[in-house]
């Protein structure tokens, strides 16, 4: 009431004593009520930028730090090999850990440009057929190839599933990311599971493992950026990888959900109509 009398008025006696004209009033408090939205607006927009500045910055660190360890990795190793007393087995070994290094960097790299794209365009989506059965299986294949951990990856269809109309990259992204989690936040030689099933109008796919497991405060904001769960310990991670998933399924048009146990497993149900369309998402900054 303040703010307004002393934009209004100049005295109480000047109110009480000079008629109102009502056009006049709605105008000066319109006025005002714009002026405030647009400050709101304005302390809005400062704050939110301010926020991008400290995400970008984050972000920043974070990758570098992701691609200062795996090349430190490879350059120890490097050295090493260099020596000439070498048994073959730890050659072979030396060998294995560089190649888990680069294969590490380069699952990085895609996630950095996955979010690039994301960004500039909200994922551009290509549907094309597929085959989906033998893409799984051969998916399974190229990631234990890279893995290396011993892990076991078994693959069950359970129906039977012909062709799709999806988005190949984005598919592939999708399961690679989650399978790979999977075996990074699972013990060693343990096995992972990746389930299908296609609907009469959708197509399911289900990657269970027997890991540390999500706590249910962290299962909350696990699709958030940069967030990781806080029982990940040492585990390497950006916090970028899920998000990035989330969005391509929603490009899909399409669902995911997590049920976790601590110290039991995970399981990512991913579900995706059979036909996918090009679904227009609004990029988010980072």
């Amino acid at each position: 009431m303040k703010l307004l009398t002393r934009h209004l008025w100049q005295t109480i006696d000047e109110l009480i004593t000079k008629p109102i004209e009502k056009l006049e009033l709605q105008a000066r408090v319109e006025m005002l009520l714009r002026s405030r939205r647009l400050s709101l607006q304005l302390q809005t927009a400062l704050e939110r930028e301010r926020e991008l500045r400290e995400q970008k910055s984050r972000f920043v660190s974070m990758v570098s730090h992701e691609f200062r360890n795996p090349l430190n990795i490879i350059y120890g190793f490097i050295r090493l090999l260099q020596q000439r007393n070498l048994s073959v087995e730890r050659q072979t070994d030396f060998y294995q850990r560089i190649l888990a290094a680069v294969s590490r960097m380069v699952a990085l790299l895609d996630d950095v440009l996955i979010l690039g794209k994301s960004e500039a365009d909200g994922l551009a989506s290509n549907p094309t057929e597929l085959a989906i059965e033998p893409f799984c299986q051969k998916l399974i294949e190229e990631i234990k190839f890279t893995a290396r951990t011993g892990h076991t990856i078994n693959f069950n269809c359970e129906d039977e599933c012909v062709t799709v109309h999806m988005d190949e990259a984005l598919l592939r992204h999708i399961l690679t990311n989650l399978l790979s989690n999977a075996i990074k936040y699972s013990a060693p030689n343990s096995t992972i599971e990746l389930r299908l099933q296609c609907k009469s109008q959708t197509v399911i796919f289900k990657v269970e493992d027997q890991g540390i497991g999500i706590a249910p405060a962290d299962q909350e904001r696990l699709f958030e950026s940069f967030y990781r769960a806080s029982n990940v310990g040492k585990i390497p991670g950006t916090g970028l990888g899920l998000m990035i998933v989330k969005r391509a399924v929603e490009r899909h048009g399409g669902t995911i959900t997590v049920k976790s146990e601590i110290n039991v497993g995970t399981t990512f149900t991913v579900t995706l109509p059979l036909d996918s369309k090009i679904f227009h998402l609004t990029p988010e900054p980072y």
